[in-house]
């Protein structure tokens, strides 16, 4: 019986043709890349003959200079999967006997490990070079906006007077963590697991080191073991990105609440809302509802991850492997999509500069430094003060008014019933108080809201964002270089009539 007609239709529409398709957008350029550093490794440690390592070496290059000619268009299920379509290809131009070595000293095993990683290093890159993006403009709009006083809130309500901008530098301070966390990653992504064969290694005497570096590895998976089993560095990506896709939706939510009626803080670009097809006058901010929606979808494929690894046996299994990497890639694919839009409307939006101002002194918000201003010019405690403080909001709140409206007679009176002796603060001195702007101003503590302290949190920032950016734009470099001198290295032993060298 063939292999085609053992071959359970169902299981190949349900398992395998969908495994090519993963592995075919995927791992396609870099199983080509392995294998002809897999070529020229088995050269280096003589174990192919000269016209193999010719062929071989000649038929690699061949396939990476012109992938798509060589790719397959569909699943055909005369092979299992797209390893041995690719193999059985090789054997179509260089003959049987050639195609036979190119895999010596090697398992689908290593090899997937290999792509897998290889594929998850450059999603790596893809995932910090966009959320470097949104940093970026999330400095840019702290930057535009550090004097734009607001609400601050905590558990919903009112809280203290800030910025826009020391808002917007929260916010890029998370997804600072998160490149932070992307960089720990990458370290223990970029290893190489060639050489463990099926899991045990292999007999063949072979440099493992060398065959790495060819692919742009920064070390070795050390345990042949390991090196098939891990499935660990998958899940730190998955959860990288998760993190990342929080840290936006959160974001997203604020800007959904600032763009309602209601709020009216933020307006979002014509470009990024659409009309109602009933209510004229409905301006909604789509771009924010669908960019909430893809973070979301990311967050569920990712969170995927964690239960697709559960009480799965240590060691080569499909759950850990081909499974969880589309579930990585999918998750990793929605938080590009979603950061992408994001960054795009927050970076055309407006912030209504008067009304949040104006929101701030009609608001109790500046009761911190009430209290603050009577424990600097009084000498009470600050509980002391804070009760004077807090009984003035509750009976100003039940007659229905703000501090806008506080007399110097009033506060006197509230102190003296506390304190025992009149108040001396001047009107000026209570004015000051209760102004958010000087509250805001007061906040100079480093990473406070005032501009003092806002431009040097602002110029630290950018230069670490200058950092990272160098840093994986450095990667994306190597990984390229690295591509160059693997072809050029394989076009030398294409044309290389050096003697046989098979042990």
């Amino acid at each position: 019986m063939s292999d085609t007609a053992r071959r359970d239709e169902v299981f190949v529409r349900t398992v395998l043709e969908p495994g090519f398709e993963f592995t075919s957008a995927h791992l396609y350029s870099a199983m080509l890349e392995a294998n002809l550093a897999h070529v020229l490794s088995l050269d280096h440690a003589g174990l192919l003959s000269a016209d193999h390592r010719r062929l071989l070496a000649g038929v690699c290059v061949a396939m990476l200079d012109d992938p798509e000619r060589f790719r397959p268009v569909s699943y055909d299920p005369t092979y299992e999967d797209l390893f041995f379509m690719v193999e059985a290809r090789v054997q179509s131009e260089v003959g049987p006997e050639a195609a036979s070595n190119m895999h010596l000293a090697m398992s689908r095993n290593d090899l997937e490990a290999a792509l897998f990683r290889m594929a998850g290093r450059r999603l790596l890159i893809a995932i910090a070079e966009q959320l470097d993006h949104v940093r970026a403009t999330l400095l840019a709009v702290a930057e535009a906006e550090s004097g734009t006083v607001m609400l601050a809130h905590t558990h919903n309500q009112q809280a203290q007077p800030t910025t826009v901008g020391h808002y917007m530098l929260a916010a890029e301070s998370a997804l600072a963590r998160d490149l932070e966390r992307l960089d720990g990653a990458w370290h223990r992504t970029n290893l190489s697991p060639l050489g463990a064969a099926a899991l045990a290694g292999t007999g063949f005497v072979i440099d493992r080191q060398f065959e790495a570096s060819l692919l742009g590895f920064e070390g070795l998976v050390e345990n042949t073991y390991d090196a098939i089993s891990a499935a660990d560095w998958g899940m730190e990506i998955a959860a990288t990105a998760a993190s990342a896709a929080s840290v936006l939706g959160r974001l997203v939510t604020d800007l959904m609440f600032w763009s309602s009626n209601e709020v009216g803080a933020l307006s979002l670009d014509p470009s990024m809302v659409q009309i109602s097809s009933i209510m004229p006058q409905k301006r909604n901010p789509v771009a924010l509802e669908h960019a909430r929606a893809i973070l979301g979808r990311a967050a569920a494929s990712l969170a995927a991850v964690t239960l697709t690894l559960h009480n799965i046996p240590f060691g080569d299994v499909n759950d850990g492997a081909e499974h969880v990497q589309r579930q990585v890639h999918s998750g990793a694919t929605e938080l590009l999509s979603g950061a992408a839009l994001l960054d795009r409307a927050l970076a055309k939006a407006t912030f209504n500069r008067q009304l949040l101002l104006e929101r701030a002194r009609s608001s109790f918000a500046t009761s911190t430094e009430l209290a603050d201003t009577l424990v600097r010019l009084e000498g009470i405690s600050f509980r002391t003060a804070h009760a004077v403080v807090s009984s003035l909001v509750d009976r100003l709140s039940s007659e229905g008014r703000q501090w806008a409206s506080l007399t110097l007679t009033e506060l006197d009176h509230a102190f003296s019933a506390r304190a025992g002796r009149p108040l001396r603060m001047s009107a000026a001195e209570l004015a000051a108080a209760l102004d958010p702007e000087e509250f805001v101003a007061r906040r100079n503590t480093l990473g406070g809201p005032a501009l003092e302290a806002m431009r040097s949190s602002l110029k630290q920032h950018s230069a670490a964002l200058q950092c990272s950016r160098n840093r994986w734009h450095s990667r994306r470099q190597t990984l390229d270089l690295c591509s160059q001198r693997l072809r050029t290295m394989g076009l030398d032993a294409a044309e290389s009539s050096g003697s046989d060298t098979r042990r």
